[in-house]
């Protein structure tokens, strides 16, 4: 990221002062910011000269903001409230401002096991598909253009009060701003292009203790969208992320992330692929019989099932504790049969977001 984030970047007459770091994409850098002409705490997300061009998501991020929809979803997408554009060494960065909030993936998964209150995690996955839904009614994902790129990273917390709060108070929540020199590794001067300083983002641990105070806030819906085929996958996606925020775990993982584990382990639960994706996947033959059966001499050793149905997957959501367990009660039954509903390979068969209705 090149060195634009000067204390108080500015958009026409308007002054924004940067009072810490949320964090840092593949594309851009987030810093919450002061609004100094409205009073209020803002997200300042800078976007890297290359990719600071007329982008599909603020064109989206615009048509939503300009919809009048009375959908219900519609309060849980965070407002775009402006973007403008600024110049820096490196070339003219996008800058999109947005309301702010830390992250489902701040709060839930640093530390890593870290379990979000039952009440609170069955409103994050009631809202998140409410605003999923609005999303593919406003017209956004129709023909096949676009998705919503869904994950915890995108998805945000509101911190109560949050604007009554004194920059000294938000240092004093999350911790001062920590700056790093930057150094070249060959000893030489560093070049206009290159940030004097980096910030060490705000500590996770306390982000997520000042938001379990929260307690029944609303969790707004960020979303960044690219191209693909569907918006199908946005069915599977909020499916992944429903049993992030209810369990403790991913409801297909491995060790190391790798493609082709995540992609055995999916055969093992769904099985086999539709034959135009298997015969895409040349490890396939590795593993599988062309039925889709585990072979003998596959080079399992773990001892696990050849097969773990859908409802094994889900257990890690049947909390082991007291209180967790009952709160959640009957509504796993009835989570299952919707979670089915868009485990489907195929997009067609998938259930519509818009028709999906959660028991909590």
């Amino acid at each position: 990221m090149s060195p634009v984030a000067t204390p108080e970047p500015t958009s026409g007459k308007k002054m924004y002062r940067i009072v810490h770091e949320l964090g840092v994409g593949s594309y851009s850098t987030v810093w919450p910011a002061k609004d100094l002409e409205k009073d209020r705490f803002v997200a300042l997300k800078l976007i890297i000269a290359s990719a600071s061009l007329e982008t599909p998501e603020t064109c989206i991020l615009r048509h939503l903001a300009a919809s009048n929809s009375s959908h219900p979803g519609r309060c849980y997408v965070a407002n775009l409230l402006e973007d403008f554009k600024i110049q820096g060494p490196n070339g003219t960065h996008r800058c999109l401002v947005t309301e702010v909030g830390p992250s489902l993936s701040k709060i839930k998964l640093e530390p890593s096991g870290n379990k979000l209150p039952v009440p609170i995690a069955k409103r994050v996955a009631s809202q998140c598909t409410q605003a999923l839904a609005f999303i593919h009614s406003s017209g956004v994902a129709r023909g096949g253009c676009r998705y919503v790129d869904f994950h915890p990273g995108n998805i945000l917390f509101t911190i109560p009060d949050f604007h009554s709060w004194t920059i000294e108070k938000v240092y004093k929540q999350f911790g001062k701003p920590y700056k790093e020199p930057v150094e070249r590794v060959d000893g030489a001067p560093l070049t206009p292009a290159a940030p004097r300083y980096v910030v060490t983002p705000t500590n996770p641990l306390r982000l997520a203790k000042i938001v379990m105070k929260a307690d029944y806030q609303s969790h707004r819906f960020w979303q960044m969208f690219v191209d693909v085929i569907t918006p199908k996958v946005d069915a599977w996606s909020l499916t992944c992320m429903m049993c992030e925020v209810l369990g403790n775990h991913k409801l297909l993982e491995s060790f190391f992330a790798e493609r082709g584990e995540i992609l055995v382990e999916m055969v093992r639960t769904f099985g086999k692929f539709p034959e135009c994706w298997w015969k895409q996947w040349d490890e396939r033959s590795t593993f599988f019989e062309e039925d889709g059966a585990f072979k003998a001499d596959s080079g399992d050793h773990t001892g696990e099932p050849r097969t773990v149905n859908l409802k094994e997957r889900l257990k890690d959501i049947r909390r082991e504790d007291d209180e967790g367990h009952r709160e959640l009660g009957t509504d796993l039954d009835a989570l299952e049969r919707v979670l089915e509903r868009l485990l489907k390979y195929e997009p067609e068969e998938r259930a519509r977001i818009e028709d999906i209705s959660l028991p909590f």
